[in-house]
């Protein structure tokens, strides 16, 4: 049996502009688009309510058109070959962004506070994997500040201007100060734990201890345990609930992203895969989100393991796990591609059908041994030895990675894979597909990191791991011949 397995490197492989990187240069695009002057502060109302009003507002008024086509919203991509080559494969012209959801978008950008973090290191995070790394960055500096903000409540709880010292009221005694780094404070403003103060234009100094740019930062009110009585204390809870909120509001952009403009992208021409070895595949499992494959090239039954997009999207956008001790006491399981998977019911058991095999096999192998315990048995203890020696199932499977990172955050994943041959040969086989040198340079370092070099150095020397050039997608005729 053939089993595909596939990342974004498939999608990209195809020339789809599914990379971190052309999600972000689109919404770049799409925050600038002038669409005139919106309300100075949406923090006024939920994103839901901001999406109703606005479905009514357009029913009501002929709003000018502030569409944007596919080159306009790829205008300032960092990756203008890649997207030449989008050209030359799909019929762009059929992507075009209403000026409804311009709009629509444009607001849900701005009222995202993770959108806004992310946004601060755009140059920064370069893959998938980095943008998780830094989910978890985000949490850590932010439960930081919080265990400050509770050690002062703590401490000086009982004295009301003391307490206001955090929020409004400078206070003159150096050790009820809470000092913060300039990006720091910018950082924590970003994902909503702290307000900026602006007087009259001006921006006054901070609460917070001296700040190079004189900057005044307010614990944002809405995580009191109540709303503006700062003498009943932070509440963690209420914090934590809402960065959940927006980072499911932020997978709903990106699935919007995915949904309204890489979907509609249509081939100008047949696809073909070419290479020496290519087999078919009998089965999928999709680490993406979107059916590529289906779409191209042929009709395969698929396991989406991180959820799909569409209407009832279930994508699976997070940390793979929490490293940090802090988090671990606050809970902040939610943010995990494991709790996620389990809460939206994605196809999270992957290898499972064929671990219970080996495990009714080595049930067996117990059984039988058994049986030639103690006296007497001499009769039949051959044939009992040709038994057990039999009972051990062929897997029989062919295992093709293509475009998979095989990074530690899926390293659960990859464990189950190296696992299908740990009691001896049972015909598994894994070609791990790469771009070029240095790829193959990564994967195998990640291999490495994840199995260990004893069980990669097994699996290489017996051929049962194999790294080969990613296969090549033949485009027929060319929309665009150009390089």
């Amino acid at each position: 049996m053939n089993i595909l397995i596939v990342g974004n490197g498939f999608d990209l492989s195809h020339y789809l502009p599914t990379k971190y990187d052309h999600f972000m240069d689109v919404m770049g695009a799409i925050e600038k688009k002038n669409t005139g002057s919106k309300v100075h502060d949406l923090t006024i109302h939920s994103v839901r309510t901001w999406m109703e009003m606005l479905e009514n507002m357009w029913e009501e008024k002929d709003f000018p058109d502030y569409s944007m086509n596919f080159d306009e919203l790829y205008s300032k991509t960092r990756d203008p070959k890649f997207i030449k080559k989008t050209k030359g494969f799909y019929l762009t012209e059929q992507v075009k962004l209403s000026a409804k959801e311009v709009l629509k978008l444009q607001y849900r950008l701005e009222l995202n506070c993770w959108y806004q973090y992310f946004r601060k290191h755009v140059n920064d995070i370069k893959t998938w994997i980095d943008f998780e790394q830094k989910i978890e960055s985000a949490l850590i500096l932010a439960f930081k500040f919080i265990k400050k903000i509770h050690l002062k409540f703590e401490k000086y709880g009982k004295i009301d201007k003391t307490i206001r010292s955090l929020t409004k009221i400078t206070s003159e005694k150096e050790d009820e100060k809470i000092y913060i780094s300039e990006l720091d404070i910018d950082l924590l403003i970003k994902l909503g734990l702290f307000k900026l103060n602006i007087d009259y234009g001006k921006v006054t100094n901070s609460d917070f201890g001296k700040i190079a740019d004189s900057r005044k930062g307010f614990i944002n009110d809405n995580w009191f345990h109540v709303k503006e009585k700062i003498e009943y204390g932070f509440c963690t809870e209420k914090y934590m609930s809402f960065l959940n909120s927006q980072l499911e509001d932020f997978i709903e952009i990106f699935n919007l992203y995915l949904e309204l403009v890489v979907s509609p992208l249509v081939l100008g021409s047949t696809v073909s895969i070419d290479s020496e070895d290519w087999m078919y595949p009998d089965k999928i499992f999709s680490f993406n989100y979107r059916n590529t494959y289906q779409r191209i090239h042929d009709l395969v039954e698929v396991e989406y393991l991180h959820g799909s997009h569409g209407e009832y999207q279930n994508i699976v956008l997070g940390v793979s796990d929490l490293e940090d001790e802090s988090l671990k006491k606050i809970k902040a399981y939610g943010f995990t591609k494991y709790h996620q998977k389990l809460f939206k019911d994605t196809d999270y058991l992957f290898l499972d059908r064929y671990k219970n095999d080996i495990l009714l096999d080595q049930k067996k192998k117990i059984d039988l041994n058994e049986q030639l315990k103690g006296e007497n048995r001499g009769a039949y203890r051959d044939s009992l030895n040709r038994t057990i020696q039999n009972c051990e199932t062929q897997l029989n499977l062919n295992f093709y990675i293509w475009g998979h990172s095989l990074d530690i955050s899926d390293k659960d994943y990859i464990i189950d894979l190296f696992s299908l041959n740990d009691d001896g040969d049972r015909n598994i086989r894994v070609i791990v597909y790469y771009f070029d040198k240095n790829a193959k340079f990564s994967l195998l370092n990640n291999l490495l990191a994840i199995l260990g070099k004893d069980k990669v150095e097994h699996w290489m020397k017996n051929k049962w791991l194999q790294f080969k050039e990613n296969p090549k997608i033949v485009l027929e005729n060319a929309i665009n011949s150009e390089d």
